[in-house]
């Protein structure tokens, strides 16, 4: 009688599901909208406190680290079924979508991973109640925390289940559109500048959320996860899509008013982007994959520069 020896699993091969499952690639959509409230405060209300800027930070990444986790464990059964992502079965990036397949495929228990996500958001309010009552941020520290817990937790799970029932865009927007005014807030308390200049960006994300149910459009029917691609069809959110960049791009304008005219020049790349992803939407290209796989690309690319170009914009022509 033979026996068969399993190899063990390298330290190399238990980690790698760890950091895939909470898409460390994506964090930059919320660091780098808190990288530009900072750069605002900076440049309109005096020097930044850095232990309260690298405590926010932190806080906003475990938030967005147990936003992504619990996604992927309350997604399961819609990852399961979905056969049409970007990325095909195995490939995960910032441009992939349902997923990143690391539950789907068994390589870390689910239960783990809704732990895991539950410390994460956990661990962030300590720091939040450290950052008000020692560090002296303002009284609205807390809720902005809780607001961002509250979002990212029951953007997916229950009894909210906000992206199975057309609130997730909606979600998205006032959980990503806020983190500008937040950054803000806790360096210099309240300003309407860091609305004025996060408004591109709030209508960007829902935008993308859109565009990136495309693909995903058939797991979601038959899993129930009514966004609103599902509720109206690919035809009318392919115009509801195109008609929210518009808005966006449009929303960059006061800008203009802010910051010497060569600054704005950085806020090129990201329009040029956008507007690329809206060509195919309104052609009607999305039923060919190739073309709404390069559509998302350009679209997600182009979205996660706008708070990018936006805080280059400020640091040179603010």
């Amino acid at each position: 009688m033979t026996t068969t020896t399993v190899p063990k699993a390298t330290l190399w091969q238990r980690v790698r599901p760890w950091l895939e499952i909470q898409e460390l690639y994506k964090h930059p959509v919320s660091q780098l909208p808190y990288i530009l409230g900072a750069v605002l405060a900076w440049r309109l209300g005096g020097p930044l406190d850095w232990g309260m800027f690298l405590m926010g930070m932190v806080a906003l990444f475990l938030i967005t680290d147990g936003t992504y986790v619990s996604n992927e464990y309350f997604d399961y059964e819609n990852d399961s079924a979905n056969d049409t992502r970007i990325g095909g079965s195995h490939q995960v990036g910032v441009t992939t979508t349902g997923g990143t397949r690391v539950l789907v495929q068994g390589l870390i228990a689910r239960r783990h991973a809704l732990i895991f996500a539950a410390a994460c958001m956990i661990l962030a309010v300590p720091i939040g109640l450290w950052m008000q009552f020692r560090m002296g941020a303002g009284p609205l520290t807390l809720p902005l925390g809780a607001l961002g817990i509250f979002v990212g937790w029951f953007y997916s799970s229950p009894p909210i289940r906000a992206a199975y029932r057309g609130w997730g865009e909606t979600f998205m927007a006032f959980g990503y559109g806020l983190i500008v005014f937040g950054s803000y807030y806790v360096q210099h308390g309240v300003s309407v500048v860091p609305l004025i200049v996060s408004l591109p960006w709030a209508v960007a994300i829902p935008a993308l959320k859109i565009l990136r149910e495309f693909p995903d459009y058939d797991a979601d029917v038959a899993t129930g996860k009514r966004n609103l691609t599902v509720q109206f069809g690919r035809q009318k959110m392919a115009v509801a899509y195109s008609v929210l960049i518009a808005v966006s791009i449009l929303l960059l304008a006061p800008v203009a008013g802010m910051v010497s005219a060569p600054a704005l020049l950085a806020l090129a790349v990201p329009i040029v982007l956008l507007v690329r992803s809206v060509i195919p939407m309104v052609r009607g290209e999305w039923r060919d994959k190739a073309r709404l796989e390069a559509a998302a690309t350009s679209g997600f690319i182009g979205m996660l520069l706008i708070p990018l170009a936006l805080t280059v914009t400020f640091l040179i022509g603010g």
